[in-house]
């Protein structure tokens, strides 16, 4: 039976939109994320529901020799594809987030971009993200994000659009988890990006029960102003790096 909750399911269906949408391959969170990372020639890293590949095929422009790991083999195959077609090789290997198949203190570098509020876990993901880290490590993260006051609102409006959305987190648990998980030298940036209801709720469609349902919500009276202005819905980014 296939569950709408299991983020294997959304992602199966829709894994080619996250391939070819705009966004997704040049946000301006990809940008600050990379140069937070500062990636070497022959560092090894790790992209974490890698989902497009995106971030891995910028960390492997910059010479990192990447691993991808996502549950969603679709996923998975869409990035090495992108990969071979530029004459890069990476490894890939379909996991869960909250429990890393890699020996301690394998990888330089650790990412996570617009994925994390589907784990069902975050702190078990930071600590696993922590032990496969050098001593020197270095995480990148960035994921959707809101103020205390509204993030429950996010979350059901996130929930509507897509089942398999857990939760995201505010700025201020974000921090909390990554000092509960060990890591130092936090850094923690916030990105505004405006656009069309219709344009957010890609690349489900208006007409679909689950889009009908995220779009009435979004014309709630009550819809909160930092997320909705008008017709413009505003994503709240959180860009987080960080030391082990």
């Amino acid at each position: 039976m296939v569950d709408p909750k299991d983020p294997q399911t959304f992602f199966s269906q829709h894994h080619a939109a996250y391939v070819t949408s705009r966004r997704h391959a040049r946000g301006k969170d990809l940008d600050i994320l990379i140069e937070a990372m500062s990636p070497k020639p022959g560092e090894s890293a790790l992209d974490v529901a890698t989902g497009g590949g995106h971030t891995a095929l910028r960390l492997a422009g910059e010479g990192a020799r990447v691993t991808v790991m996502d549950i969603t083999p679709e996923m998975l195959q869409d990035t090495l594809r992108q990969a071979e077609e530029r004459g890069i090789h990476m490894d890939a290997v379909k996991a869960d987030a909250k429990a890393f198949p890699f020996s301690d203190a394998s990888f330089d570098l650790v990412s996570c971009r617009r994925a994390a509020h589907h784990f069902h876990d975050i702190g078990a993901f930071l600590r696993e993200a922590y032990r496969v880290m050098t001593p020197s490590g270095r995480l990148g993260i960035s994921d959707m994000t809101g103020s205390v006051e509204a993030i429950d609102w996010l979350n059901r409006l996130e929930r509507l659009r897509d089942p398999s959305h857990f939760e995201a987190l505010s700025v201020d648990a974000w921090y909390q988890q990554l000092v509960l998980a060990g890591f130092k030298d936090i850094n923690v940036r916030l990105l505004e990006e405006s656009m069309p209801f219709e344009e957010w709720l890609e690349p489900v469609t208006p007409d679909s029960q689950d889009g009908a349902a995220a779009l009435q919500c979004l014309r709630e009276a009550n819809a909160p102003f930092e997320f909705v202005r008008g017709t413009t819905f505003i994503k709240r980014r959180l860009i987080a790096w960080a030391c082990r």
